[in-house]
């Protein structure tokens, strides 16, 4: 095979490639300035927080006295602001929970109030029930201690009557042997 047959060029001047094809290096991709600050950052870190304090004192000279004075006791207005507010807040918020605690409290009783009264009424009607229950059952006792005594009374008066015959049969024999 011939070199003009190859379908792959070679990528370096050599023997076989007199120098007419390079390859050529593929184009890098551009970093976004963001990743170029970070990746420096990562790299340097003591060198970014010198600098940033450097730059820091630099800007902290050049302002004026009466203006760094004016912000800051313009920022501690704002903080004694905020905090009063919050103060407020936290009163108002205390003084809800308290309110919603208070409320809470009085359903809560006023249902015991309810159920305390259901209890009660389950209780008289469940006493009423017993009561009528033990009535019935008293009188059901009544009634066999009565029918039960019938019984008695007559098995006596059978039992006497008996012994009356058997007395007077015996009688009778005694009498008819005796003679």
């Amino acid at each position: 095979m011939a070199d003009s047959d190859r379908t792959t060029p070679a990528t370096s001047a050599t023997s076989a490639n007199t120098g007419k094809i390079v390859a050529l290096h593929s184009a890098s991709k551009d970093e976004r300035p963001s990743e170029k600050v970070i990746g420096f950052v990562k790299r340097h870190p003591v060198i970014t927080v010198a600098g940033g304090l450097a730059v820091g004192a630099a800007v902290a000279a050049l302002l004026p006295r009466r203006m760094t004075r004016s912000a800051a006791s313009r920022a501690v207005s704002i903080a004694q602001t905020a905090g009063t507010t919050t103060l407020l807040f936290g009163k108002r918020a205390g003084d809800e929970i308290r309110f919603l605690g208070h409320r809470a409290s009085d359903e809560t009783h006023a249902a015991l109030e309810g159920l305390e009264e259901r209890a009660e009424h389950a209780g008289d009607y469940a006493a009423g029930k017993l009561e009528k229950l033990a009535t019935a059952a008293l009188g059901f006792a009544s009634a066999i201690a009565r029918k039960s005594g019938k019984r008695i009374e007559q098995a006596g008066e059978a039992t006497s009557e008996g012994t009356h015959k058997l007395a007077n049969f015996a009688e009778d024999l005694r009498k008819k042997v005796g003679r």
